[in-house]
């Protein structure tokens, strides 16, 4: 049976899944998700079969000729370099120049329409991007679970130890839930083996795989999972000013990532925070997979490169 030549295809690459989508010639479409771990080794440019191990998931699933238009959102891809760099690789290993490569932030935007927008994610990690009046891409955050991406899965745990560690040092008051839950998923009787036992164990999955329980116990009323949260919140409204002010165009905010969009309280207590800072920004939690804004990406590509001289009008992207 000969394989459907695929005409559009869109990629969604996080920290811990990958998101693919795609159309054919025939205007089937088809996805599919399948962990980062099964092509990646190490980071992104690690290794160097690790894009060509993407590439090959792209070939399952249909054969790729030189109008196959491909987007590809990349956790990794931090730097106009970079992109250029998984651009060439990609083409290289699918056979088709069409290749558009960017973070898999800037996705988020592109999902929810054309209008000028931040993006945010904050699951695995958090990153915050943009563009300015010239196009030219903004970022903030982003560095990493061990010493920024606040508000992640991973360093929300980390802070919520920060915390605890604060709060035993310079008050008095009884048991926090915070603690009480912590303690109890690490097998710790006090804070101290808690402290050991989550420095033995210390990984971006390790820790992110705990984050519910600091909404756990702010639901609880823990202030200190409460304080965690507000504060989380305010980092990412500072990065928000920070990137405006650096020259970032938009009034809208568009968010995903699996804490920010399954919990509530965090989009409420960074709406709050934009607000305390000066920049009511609305606040738009995506609910569609990025991956959309891929394919609208790879769509607008090819509309592009077929589109005659004469003809000023913008390509209308996949419906």
């Amino acid at each position: 049976m000969t394989a459907p030549t695929l005409r559009f295809v869109g990629l969604d690459v996080g920290g811990t899944k990958t998101h693919v989508a795609f159309e054919d010639t025939s205007g089937l479409r088809g996805e599919l998700v399948v962990s980062s771990t099964e092509w990646r080794r190490g980071s992104l440019f690690s290794d160097t079969g690790n894009l060509k191990r993407l590439a090959g998931i792209v070939h399952d699933h249909g054969s790729v000729d030189a109008e196959t238009s491909v987007a590809a959102g990349l956790n990794g891809v931090d730097t106009p370099e970079q992109a250029r760099r998984a651009e060439r690789e990609l083409s290289s290993a699918l056979g088709t120049g069409l290749i558009t490569v960017s973070n898999d932030a800037e996705l988020l935007g592109h999902a929810l329409g054309p209008e000028p927008s931040l993006q945010l994610i904050v699951g695995t990690g958090t990153v915050l991007v943009g563009r300015d009046q010239s196009g030219a891409p903004l970022r903030a955050m982003g560095y990493g679970w061990r010493f920024n991406d606040f508000g992640s899965a991973p360093a929300l745990v980390r802070e919520a130890l920060r915390e605890l560690h604060r709060l035993a040092d310079h008050t008095t008051t009884g048991p926090d839930p915070l603690a009480e839950l912590l303690q109890a998923a690490y097998g710790a009787t006090n804070l101290t083996e808690l402290t050991l036992a989550m420095s033995d164990r210390a990984s971006l999955t390790e820790w992110g795989g705990h984050a519910p329980l600091i909404f756990e116990a702010a639901d609880l009323g823990s202030p200190s999972a409460i304080r965690v949260i507000a504060d989380a919140a305010d980092y990412i409204a500072a990065a928000v000013h920070a990137l405006r002010q650096r020259g970032a165009v938009g009034e809208r905010i568009v968010a995903a990532g699996g804490v920010i969009t399954n919990q509530p309280r965090l989009q409420g207590a960074l709406r709050a925070a934009l607000t305390a800072i000066g920049e009511p920004l609305q606040l738009l939690v995506l609910e569609r997979p990025p991956v959309t804004g891929a394919l609208v990406v790879a769509g607008l590509r090819l509309c592009d490169l077929r589109r005659a001289p004469d003809v000023p009008a913008p390509c209308a992207p996949l419906p």
